[in-house]
């Protein structure tokens, strides 16, 4: 499955956390680390164009408009905005950073669509532009690169995404600095695509310096931390180091509620994947606890349509499949997909999966009656 609400990460903080669950695949801690590089273009309009023409107001208005219905989970109105964005910006001038900018949106899009082929082409067209700038920008090509890698991640072309989280680091350590921010960043989605092959020692290695580099950088209680804290808890419990992996999740969780309070979607993703250390330990009612916190404040805060909710829904359904709760988990299961199917169509990775686990507990539910 996947999970992700993206947010930048360059001057603020992300509004949700998450992280990769091997055998719950709750994504959004991934996802935002993945994404926060690459959404840096969204931001790219002042940082990046005050030495260029006036910025299209027209421009700003659509893609942050995309941006915004993409973070709730509306992707068919992102894609208009984002697709009105990239027809205004084919009349700048040919080599104007705005294409590349809407050019890399649109990829993010169609990676959250779970359309790889279309998003890996957007991000090789933005990659193509930004490396035939006449002053081409280092850290905006970094930037997509990481980007393309999370996408060839998804696809599972692992070769060529490590190759290029593995040169995005190379070129962002010579820009800013191999124990800078950026570095640590792109260092963590690289942990997680290790996650993802299994190799947990050197996933643990990876996430280990990008928390080490965190804390000497923005101390002890940033989001970011939190982040990195989370996915190094993932690798932990993976190694089977299960005390150790509940510390840093609760560390993460808690420095999520520091910096948000009690109802923020950070707060529940980090709740909802301290759940899954929680069932490795058999503390199972505690998981059950945390989960349907974990929904009610998706629901309350991101709406009951929201990706999120059907990853929370799914993540509990596999619970009460655990417990043997066949007919509470087939209801959380089909509550899953409705949302699944409305966010992302039938055809999604997620929707899929949600609809495989349906057909086991429809013949599981029979079979106990």
């Amino acid at each position: 499955m996947k999970h992700f609400t993206p947010e930048p990460r360059l001057g603020k903080p992300p509004s949700a956390g998450g992280l990769f669950r091997p055998g719950f695949f709750c994504l959004n801690l991934f996802c935002l680390n993945l994404f926060w590089l690459s959404l840096f273009l969204f931001a790219a309009p002042q940082a990046v164009f005050a030495a260029e023409e006036k910025p299209n107001q027209n421009w700003h208005r659509l893609t942050e408009q995309g941006r915004k219905l993409l973070y709730q989970g509306d992707l068919s109105g992102a894609a208009q905005e984002f697709d009105n964005a990239l027809k205004l910006a084919d009349s700048f001038d040919q080599d104007d950073s705005r294409k590349a900018v809407s050019l890399s949106n649109l990829s993010l899009l169609y990676k959250a669509k779970g359309d790889y082929e279309k998003a890996e082409g957007f991000s090789r067209q933005a990659l193509k532009l930004l490396n035939r700038r006449p002053s081409k920008d280092s850290y905006m090509f970094a930037v997509e690169l990481s980007n393309l890698a999370g996408i060839l991640t998804e696809a599972g072309k692992y070769d060529e995404a490590i190759t290029l989280y593995e040169s995005s680091i190379a070129i962002l350590s010579k820009v800013k600095g191999g124990d800078s921010l950026e570095v640590a960043a792109v260092m963590d989605n690289l942990a997680v695509l290790h996650l993802k092959l299994k190799e947990w020692d050197y996933a643990l290695k990876l996430s280990e310096k990008s928390v080490a580099i965190y804390e000497r950088k923005l101390g002890g209680d940033h989001t970011d931390l939190a982040l990195a804290l989370g996915n190094m808890a993932t690798a932990l419990s993976q190694k089977g180091q299960l005390e150790e992996a509940r510390q840093a999740s609760e560390r993460s969780l808690s420095i999520m509620k520091r910096n948000y309070g009690e109802r923020h979607p950070a707060v529940a993703s980090a709740m909802d994947n301290l759940a899954g250390i929680y069932i490795k330990e058999g503390k199972l009612a505690e998981a059950e606890a945390l989960q349907l916190r974990a929904l009610d404040t998706f629901k309350e805060l991101l709406g009951e349509d929201h990706p999120d909710v059907a990853i929370c829904l799914d993540n509990l359904s596999d619970l009460y499949t655990m417990q043997k709760r066949f007919k509470q988990a087939l209801r959380r299961a089909e509550d899953a997909l409705a949302i699944a199917k409305k966010c992302y169509g039938k055809e999604h990775a997620l929707s899929q999966s949600i609809e495989s686990r349906i057909v086991s507990l429809k013949e599981k539910t029979s079979k106990a009656d």
